[in-house]
């Protein structure tokens, strides 16, 4: 946007820290004994059919690329005691009492009282968006998913529960990697997506309901063309040099929808948007440090005449 003068005006923009919190994973902390493969499950079932009502499919970053996941034993206050009554997940509760105890932690040494429990919990009944917390530099989309209650996410990737299918379309979009390939850390040259410098900080505009709904539509896209390639990873279909062509289409798409968000034209190139973002950053800091004072005052003020 420009005024008469051609001076850029910035659009009304927060960071993303004023929706949904993102989250990490829940940490089953057992030695490997509530988390099950397809092979252990289908022992446990056949041995008696009741675990199925403690089980939940279990997803992290590497089963997100990879299109798969396993399985979990997930306890509730509500159904702890009939849990303990099946000896197959109580020999199990037992290992996992037995190897928090010989913890060097204090805080895993009382957790062995609870040892049906998940060592960290954050698990809610929602829909969720699923952010690997590791991801390669050389893709130029961030491979994010989005699942239902019957998944319980795990502490290998970030989450935000309860949130609306427009906002898979912002961080699916090439001006959110841009920002996470210029604040994120690295885990040697792999992006190590941080909520703290990476969620919380990127700036995006207030947007109208026709525009959550434009980007509802790009997401629903990219989800229908993901669908068509469902032989194939996301790790494959997010791979720069083979992302089949629908894909790179609904993405460019969805660019182009995320970017009028931003402004009435498109950017022609990452440095562009980067340049845009910061400033935007800027302009939220220096709001925010003007918050509650005399000059944020003064200007109110002035709006008023």
């Amino acid at each position: 946007l420009t005024n008469s003068t051609n001076t850029i005006v910035y659009p009304r923009t927060v960071s993303l820290s004023n929706f949904p919190k993102m989250l990490t994973g829940s940490a089953p902390g057992d030695d490997g004994n509530l988390i099950l493969e397809k092979e252990d499950m289908e022992i446990l079932i056949s041995k008696n059919p009741k675990i199925q009502k403690f089980l939940k499919k279990y997803i992290g970053a590497q089963e997100l690329i990879k299109n798969t996941y396993r399985y979990c034993i997930h306890i509730t206050e509500e159904n702890m005691k009939e849990a303990y009554e099946i000896s197959e997940l109580n020999e199990r509760f037992q290992m996992v009492k037995k190897f928090r105890l010989a913890s060097k932690k204090l805080a895993t040494n009382k957790k062995a009282k609870t040892p049906h429990f998940f060592d960290e919990d954050r698990y809610e009944k929602a829909q969720f968006i699923l952010v690997p917390k590791v991801g390669s530099e050389r893709r130029e989309y961030l491979p994010v998913g989005y699942f239902d209650s019957s998944y319980l996410p795990s502490n290998t990737a970030k989450l935000i529960y309860n949130i609306e299918l427009w906002f898979f379309s912002i961080l699916s979009s090439k001006m959110h990697i841009v920002w996470i390939k210029a604040v994120a850390g690295r885990l040697k040259t792999d992006m190590a997506y941080s909520n703290t410098l990476c969620y919380n900080t990127f700036p995006f505009p207030t947007i109208s309901n026709q525009r959550k709904e434009e980007l509802t539509q790009c997401t629903l896209k990219i989800i229908d063309e993901r669908l068509k390639h469902s032989e194939k990873t996301l790790a494959q279909l997010y791979d720069p040099d083979k992302m089949p062509e629908g894909l790179k289409e609904a993405h460019h798409q969805n660019d182009l929808a995320v970017e009028r968000c931003y402004r009435g034209t498109p950017f022609s190139s990452d440095e562009e948007r980067l340049e845009y973002l910061f400033k935007l950053y800027e302009k939220m800091i220096q709001e925010e440090k003007d918050k509650d004072t005399l000059f944020a005052k003064e200007k109110k003020t002035r709006k008023r005449k």
